[in-house]
């Protein structure tokens, strides 16, 4: 099995060029989406890699985290709904609400001013790369209008809101080899973007291992999907730490349930936000402490390619 990418990254860095195979593969996916991950959780998830001597995959919004007139209409729609007594279309999962995320200063600074977070923070994503951790792209110029608009946009449209921020990253730090949708979000206009512009993989798509969609035309795309498999019970888009920190878990039980899920696999790939899993960077020093005998901790890219060598 051939997958693209050279390895440059993991032998600039001093990493092995292959994992032992007696040992489990983890990495860690931080997908960052307002100036709190910024400001308060990269900061903290950088000072614990340091720590441990590990890396990181973080993903990084270029755009703004919010889109105002979005909010209005989908508040707008959810209080017409409540009005007219009619349940919500889709069970809520447990989760952490806004403002307990973002904190009072973030979450006015999204909706007074919502800033361009790759402009505003460039240091902050600049101190990411100098680490040593992987970076890629999250999403297009707009978070909010990714998560909850894609499906109404046609592909000049969806290529509109990519472009922007994919030209902006590329500048600054080359073409990414990975990317991630806001809310998990994508199509097949998303994976057309993603094969033409040679994306190595993406993360959107739920499963247990590394895959090439179907294309439509009786072949795959280009772009692997790595799918993110240490998550919330029951879910598949809610992060292990917050959604325990929503059920009212301690950080002792928030540890016993990401190692169970962690141990279940050869290859766990856990997915957090820093603007919560930073901010409890106590429980991913402990999560760490506890597997890194058994388990290799690696970033996407490097997930990638040693799964690829062991299914060959």
């Amino acid at each position: 099995m051939h997958l693209r990418g050279d390895g440059s990254a993991r032998e600039a860095q001093g990493r092995p060029d292959r994992v032992t195979k007696s040992k489990g593969v983890l990495a860690f996916r931080f997908d960052i989406e307002s100036a709190q991950c910024l400001r308060v959780g990269v900061p903290r998830l950088r000072r614990l890699a340091e720590r441990q001597g590990v890396r990181f995959t973080f993903f990084a919004t270029m755009g703004r985290a919010a889109d105002i007139g979005l909010e209005f209409r989908r508040r707008w729609s959810s209080a017409c709904r409540a009005l007219t007594r009619r349940p919500p279309a889709v069970e809520q999962e447990p989760h952490l609400g806004v403002a307990r995320k973002l904190g009072l200063r973030s979450l006015l600074e999204t909706i007074v001013l919502n800033p361009r977070l790759g402009w505003k923070y460039r240091a902050e994503i600049d101190a990411i790369v100098a680490d040593g951790h992987e970076l890629g792209l999250h999403g297009g110029i707009n978070h909010a209008v990714w998560q909850h608009e894609l499906h109404r946009l046609d592909a000049g449209q969806v290529d509109a809101l990519f472009r922007p921020a994919f030209d902006e990253f590329a500048s600054r730090y080359g073409v990414p080899k990975g990317f991630s949708a806001p809310g998990f979000q994508s199509n097949e206009h998303v994976l057309e973007i993603l094969d033409r512009e040679g994306f190595l993989y993406a993360g959107d798509m739920i499963g247990e291992h590394p895959m090439r969609p179907e294309n439509g035309c009786g072949g795959r795309h280009l772009c692997w999907q790595v799918p993110v498999n240490v998550v919330g019970r029951g879910s598949r888009r809610v992060p292990v730490v917050e959604q325990e920190l929503a059920r009212g878990r301690d950080a002792a039980g928030i540890v016993e349930q990401a190692v169970a899920q962690i141990r279940k696999r050869d290859f766990a790939l856990m997915y957090e936000h820093p603007y919560v899993a930073g901010v409890h960077d106590d429980v991913l020093d402990k999560i760490i402490e506890r597997v890194e005998g058994d388990y290799e901790i690696v970033t996407i890219e490097e997930y990638l390619a040693e799964w690829g060598r062991r299914h060959e």
